[in-house]
């Protein structure tokens, strides 16, 4: 390995020096910093200035660590409350998540995980003036200068505010998050195949620290990685259930290896080539669905819902109310509203046309569905007759 990056105790004494804080907590996390720092050294041709921005964001992370644990030091209290019947919403990237996810986090009875208070959880935000917290203004000026710079991304996806939004930096805490903004192959490998028990009992003392002065505590999570682990989260979230997205994945996985390829460097798109991208993000996806439909044959059919892409862009609120009469849960003539005028505002086209093919990431539609053969039978996906993916 270069010496490019600098040694996990030398990240780890940076972070303590910056915060003045001491105390790491449980020391799982060391594996998956180690993993992550020879998988951007052997794996990623990054610049100088790529390079110092993942350092930045170990940095970031490990400082987040000391703050959480010092928060909840003073504050031992937080780690007794309750999480109330979680939900996730997961499934193959593309497949609606996002847009769904989007719309309940308009329900005040849910608890979304947002972007903002992700990155920087201490202290926890407050109800009566998140508005105005200064890590959500700074987030709101960062996603306006990043539509202004890459128009594209608006037609990618949807960037809102006060949405719930992956747990890339919740996860990241215990170096276990899945990274797809980083090309960093070794580590995605060891990813897939770890223990993520520990990682979201991590995950729920955070939740814990977030939901301490900002209510409710029935929390929205929408993580399609989740998909890869289902069965690793039920320690930690005893209740949780799981609306699992589904779509063609000839038309999914080409989509999220266009959008994972704009998140990169254009010099490193370049470097790795779009058909190796393509390659990787084919394998991860068919692995996580593996993966996803062996924990579900273990866990039993009590905890899914299977919400299809085609229904839902035909008539979202009609698939809305399916999933609200499983959880049991009243929808409002008020709360339909607010979705109508949601997807009004953010329908199918309605920020531009993602424009992609599979063949120039190195697939076929073909060969995807062929891989996919046996998750379309188990779950009767649509496939979609087009000549390529848009």
């Amino acid at each position: 390995m270069n010496g490019e990056y600098p040694s996990a105790q030398e990240l780890m004494d940076r972070a303590r020096a910056q915060t003045g804080l001491e105390d790491f907590g449980a020391t799982g996390f060391l594996e998956g910093l180690e993993t992550m720092r020879e998988s951007l050294a052997a794996d990623v041709p990054y610049g100088p200035a790529d390079r110092q921005r993942a350092i930045d964001l170990i940095g970031r992370r490990l400082a987040n660590r000391l703050k959480i644990e010092a928060w909840l030091a003073a504050h031992p209290e937080t780690l007794q409350a309750p999480i109330d019947r979680p939900l996730s919403i997961v499934g193959l990237p593309r497949t609606g998540t996002t847009a769904l996810g989007n719309m309940m986090s308009l329900d005040v009875r849910f608890r979304p995980l947002r972007p903002w208070e992700q990155e920087e959880p201490c202290p926890p935000p407050r109800l009566e003036n998140e508005e105005l917290d200064p890590r959500r203004v700074a987030y709101c000026e960062r996603v306006a200068k990043l539509l202004r710079d890459q128009p594209e991304q608006a037609a990618m996806h949807l960037w809102d505010t006060d949405a719930t939004m992956e747990d890339t930096e919740v996860l990241g805490l215990e170096f276990r998050s899945q990274q797809m903004t980083m090309p960093v192959w070794r580590y995605h490998a060891w990813w897939r195949k770890g223990d993520m028990r520990s990682t979201f009992l991590q995950h729920a003392r955070v939740a814990r620290l977030l939901q301490s002065h900002r209510p409710p505590n029935r929390w929205l999570f929408k993580a399609p990685h989740h998909k890869f682990h289902l069965d690793h989260m039920l320690e930690a979230y005893p209740d949780i259930r799981f609306v699992f997205t589904h779509r063609d994945p000839a038309k999914a996985v080409p989509s999220y290896a266009s959008f994972i390829a704009a998140l990169f460097p254009p010099e490193v798109v370049a470097k790795i080539g779009k058909p190796r991208i393509g390659r990787e993000i084919h394998e991860h996806l068919r692995t996580g669905m593996e993966q996803a439909m062996a924990a579900r044959a273990k866990l039993g059919p009590d905890r899914f819902l299977d919400v299809h892409h085609t229904a839902f862009v035909t008539n979202p609120i009609a698939e809305l109310e399916r999933i609200y009469a499983w959880l049991g849960m009243e929808l409002s003539d008020g709360l339909r509203a607010r979705f109508e005028r949601w997807r009004a505002e953010n329908g199918s086209g309605a920020h531009g046309a993602h424009r992609y093919t599979a063949a120039e990431y190195g697939l076929s539609v073909e060969s995807i569905r062929e891989e996919y053969a046996d998750y379309i039978r188990a779950y009767d996906v649509a496939v979609e007759r087009s000549k390529e993916p848009r």
